[in-house]
């Protein structure tokens, strides 16, 4: 720990090793406690002569805070000493295909950025373009690359595994890095498991405990015991608790180890000394990810430089593609702590971040999956019961896939066995926030109207982009959606379909004209069914809703019609689907009449809707002029704008459009002019919207 001009920084526990002390460049020296096996592991791989090594696969894994980020810096920083290239990549930084993330790889690699900022062929394919790459390098040089919070790579895990790393050269490491190790079809082929390394991260041991918090000044073996009892070798409790001064109250052996922790976070906020830096945490805390132009604009003040470092310079502040981010455990608890001590002032802080989020669904949607933003404005302007099952959802443990016709017989089985034998709707949800219980239930019979009449063989062969399977971290099936898009092909089928069909057949010819464009594109889309193995767990209910997310703000009408529970009735209408007037059927058991919803987002309505989701959350809906500032612009430079938006410099933006810096320069002082603004910080009041009275 070190204190000085104001600021304080925590050491974190990640090796004892005094020479690994040495690694740090613009941060404090860090401590790897407990972490010296693989980092001899690692140190080996690079100290190897080139060629002497085939590609491998490290599966570093282990839970939120156990210092899994931590090791990373340090294998970054002793690969970049060695002369390794470094290429690190976090899962929550791109859209989740594999043409996205070979761009990322590319931007990394020296020869191809340059190539970058003259601009690619498009019509190249980018993993031929990354393995060409990545070969070259490898002649002459090791090569790391490291893929970040896996646990969240999605559908992408299969085309990672059967196309992408077979096919890297020699003298490359593959870092895996999650919560989860990864097993199934990773560890079913021998040409895989032969190349693979498992290392997991665990707590630390007692005596690692103790020579940490002696390091730290802690001497006293009563606290060293106390700390040891509570945190049991948690390396982010453990840093914290190293500041802190413990009290006698907490010694209390029913605190469990989330309530100690949370009390450690507090007391660690209180005692900053330097009130900018806490505002700008506690801001930090509201948000997910942190960059110096969001930062100013929900604290409507200016940051500079020195002021943003510090706060980033914090151990539990790490480094993405996207910005910042505190660690989920700190953000948590630092957040909570601002909402009992100035409630006013956290909502003002709520209603900036909503404005910014809603901003950047508007400049984003058309370019990028909006999935993430969906779920994040829903937080701040979402029902109780959906901003319930967001922020109590454990993310990364399943993943949706779109399936191959030789992976359907998996979901056809899966389809089998729900009809023989399904698991009841029950489940009793808090709020913490507003002291509310959702509760609900319907029977196994019921239950089973979600798969009737599924047949997932024809709608893959009428759009291989119609199914998504849902797999557990062992690749077992849980889920099934068919999700069907709306376009001159699937129109017959759907117009015959019993589900469909009414609400098609209520259109007027014009209306269904809209709807009849060619593939690949689509008007919209139709959710056929959304199913998962067992109602009863709430993780998975809430993997079915970010999968609705990632739809909902992409510029598509959006039309459902699910069984007549009132879950789905409910959960639909929190979301902002509405109720089509006059278009019932019994078509689930021939009785029951069943709505049909539709959420349509197409051109100027889903300006429409954003106001719709910042009034329920209690933000005002008027923004500042966005709709007209877009006109004005072409569509090259709405898409910089919102990149401008999510806090990318000129180069950074360069890089994600395969253009030269000039040529951003040349847009950006014509989005300046056209907008009457001289600058970011004016240009992103205009596009966020400065709430009334904020």
């Amino acid at each position: 720990m070190n204190r000085g001009n104001g600021e304080v920084r925590i050491v974190y526990p990640a090796t004892g090793s005094e020479s690994l002390k040495e690694l740090s460049g613009d941060r404090d020296r860090l401590f790897l406690v407990g972490r010296e096996e693989p980092m001899e592991l690692f140190g080996r791989f690079l100290s190897e002569e080139s060629g002497e090594r085939r590609c491998e696969l490290w599966n570093i894994y282990g839970t939120g805070g156990v210092g899994k980020s931590c090791l990373l810096d340090s294998f970054r920083l002793l690969a970049l000493q060695s002369g390794a290239l470094a290429l690190w990549v976090d899962s929550r930084d791109f859209h989740h295909k594999g043409e996205q993330l070979c761009r990322q790889l590319l931007r990394q690699l020296p020869d191809e950025r340059a190539g970058a900022q003259a601009g690619h062929d498009p019509q190249t394919d980018p993993l031929e373009q990354c393995i060409s790459g990545l070969q070259r390098h490898a002649a002459s040089a090791k090569i790391v690359i490291a893929l970040d919070t896996y646990e969240e790579m999605g559908e992408l895990d299969g085309w990672l595994r059967e196309q992408f790393f077979r096919r890297l050269p020699d003298n490359v490491l593959l870092l895996v890095v999650g919560r989860y190790k990864l097993k199934d079809k990773w560890i079913v082929s021998p040409v895989l498991r032969e190349r693979m390394r498992f290392i997991p991260l665990g707590n630390l041991s007692r005596e690692q405990c103790a020579d940490y918090l002696r390091s730290s000044g802690i001497t006293e073996e009563e606290t060293i015991e106390i700390i040891w009892r509570k945190t049991r070798g948690h390396p982010l409790a453990l840093s914290l608790a190293a500041f802190v001064r413990i009290r006698s109250e907490w010694t209390d052996s029913a605190m469990d180890e989330a309530e100690w922790f949370d009390h450690l976070a507090k007391a660690w906020l209180r005692e900053v000394p330097d009130p900018s830096l806490r505002k700008m945490v506690e801001a930090a805390a509201v948000l997910l990810h942190v960059n110096r132009e969001l930062l100013q604009f929900v604290l409507d003040t200016e940051v500079d430089d020195e002021a943003f470092e510090r706060l980033i310079s914090l151990s539990f502040v790490r480094r993405t593609d996207r910005g910042w981010m505190l660690h989920d455990l700190v953000r948590a608890a630092m957040r909570k702590q601002l909402e009992e001590r100035a409630p006013s002032y956290y909502e003002q802080l709520r209603g900036r971040s909503a404005h910014h989020f809603a901003a950047r669904i508007r400049h984003s949607s058309a370019y990028r999956n909006t999935e993430w933003e969906v779920g994040e404005l829903f937080y701040y302007t979402g029902s109780s019961m959906v901003r319930t099952f967001i922020q109590t959802h454990d993310r990364g443990r399943y993943a949706w896939e779109t399936p191959t016709l030789a992976d359907i017989e998996e979901g056809e089985e899966y389809l089998r066995r729900r009809g023989e034998q399904a698991t009841p709707l029950e489940f009793s949800v808090f709020d913490p926030e507003t002291d509310e219980r959702h509760e609900d239930f319907a029977g196994e019979e019921e239950m089973k109207l979600t798969v009737k009449q599924v047949d997932l063989r024809a709608l893959i062969e009428l759009d291989r982009q119609a199914v998504k399977l849902l797999r557990s971290s062992e690749g077992e099936v849980i889920g099934v959606a068919a999700i069907v898009p709306i376009h001159s092909a699937t129109l017959a089928y759907l117009r015959a379909d019993p589900f469909a069909g009414p609400y098609l057949d209520s259109l007027t010819a014009a209306e269904r004209k809209l709807l009849n464009v060619a593939p690949p594109g689509q008007a919209g889309w139709f959710i056929r069914t959304i199913d998962i193995a067992d109602w009863r767990n709430q993780d998975l209910i809430a993997e079915a809703m970010y999968l609705i997310f990632s739809y909902m703000c992409s510029g598509g009408i959006f039309v459902a019609s699910p069984p007549p529970l009132p879950f789905f009735s409910v959960s639909h209408q929190e979301v902002g689907f509405q109720v089509v007037p006059g278009v019932v059927h019994c078509n689930y058991d021939g009785r029951t009449p069943t709505p049909t919803y539709v959420l349509d987002t197409r051109g100027e309505k889903l300006e429409k809707y954003l106001e719709f989701l910042l009034q329920r959350g209690g933000y005002p809906s008027k923004l500042a002029v966005p709709g007209s500032a877009g006109d004005k612009l072409t569509s090259r430079e709405q898409e910089i704008a919102g990149l401008i938006l999510d806090g990318l410099t000129n180069l950074e933006i360069a890089a994600e459009l395969y253009v030269s810096e000039i040529t951003v320069k040349k847009h950006v002082s014509s989005i300046y002019r056209k907008l009457e603004v001289k600058g970011r910080g004016q240009l992103i009041k205009l596009l966020v919207g400065k709430p009334v009275g904020a």
